[in-house]
């Protein structure tokens, strides 16, 4: 049978459990690069606010420029971290600084104690939340959204070929001088991936219009150009191609037919 001894520290630590978590609930919880900070309000026998505080070690380069080309290889790993889906690769490539106890030593609080129940309701609070949102996570360690996707965009553009009026370097400088015009490509993209509209068209299309004009009659229809060189050597295939394009044809003004308004 434990002892009364080993009975009372288990009460302890459940009590002591107990109000970490009271604690976390009612904490203000900030999260900046290398930082984390909260503000915990007291109780009945102490309402003073405490604020409490604790730093974080950031990501070295190399472990920056991992993450980095792993997203630019992934995107639909960027699509998901910006959506606040499951992350699991982080726990390789950038693993949650809470894991252990050692941080709490570190805490800094204006209620003058070490290690207190404070510090331990800013890491609880912070664990919850890292792991309902990876991307805070990359925040802690120094990687905030926007250098994030500025450094994924800047290598896709790089590794995009030039277009056909100049160097990317000519495009930008060009477009530079025009001033600007809106949100950037990379800006849009990202507002879209984070919105969940990537797969929506833009406000454009509903400025297309087409216009559908009846075929020439089918007996005169014929292949475009000259196929039969495709076919060397096959026998009838001027015919045959004839037949493709006339049955297309009739397809092509079936559907016509069906897309025009009907009669008043």
């Amino acid at each position: 049978m434990p002892s009364r001894r080993t009975g009372t520290r288990m009460e302890c630590k459940e009590v002591r459990a107990m109000e970490t978590a009271g604690l976390a609930e009612g904490l203000r919880l900030e999260i900046e690069p290398g930082w984390l900070k909260g503000i915990a309000d007291g109780d009945i026998e102490s309402p003073e606010t405490y604020e409490v505080s604790v730093q974080v070690e950031k990501l070295d380069p190399a472990a920056r420029e991992a993450v980095l080309a792993y997203l630019e290889e992934d995107p639909q790993a960027l699509y998901r971290l910006l959506a606040g889906q499951g992350a699991p690769w982080l726990d390789e490539l950038a693993p949650s600084p809470l894991r252990g106890g050692e941080l709490a030593a570190e805490a800094r609080c204006t209620c003058g104690r070490a290690a207190c129940a404070h510090a331990a309701a800013l890491l609880a609070a912070a664990s919850r939340r890292l792991a309902a949102e990876p991307l805070q996570q990359l925040m802690l360690l120094g990687l905030p959204r926007e250098a994030l996707l500025a450094g994924v965009f800047d290598a896709w553009a790089k590794a995009a070929p030039p277009p056909a009026g100049g160097s990317a370097a000519e495009s930008a400088a060009r477009a530079k001088e025009k001033g600007p015009s809106g949100p950037s490509p990379g800006e849009w993209v990202a507002e879209a991936a984070a919105e969940g509209r990537l797969h929506r068209p833009g406000p454009q299309l509903s400025e297309l219009a087409v216009q559908l004009s009846p075929p020439p009659p089918a007996d005169q229809l014929g292949p475009a150009g000259d196929w039969t060189s495709l076919l060397p050597g096959v026998r009838g295939a001027s015919k045959a191609l004839a037949l493709i394009a006339r049955g297309a044809a009739k397809q092509a003004d079936q559907k016509r037919r069906s897309l025009e308004p009907p009669s008043p």
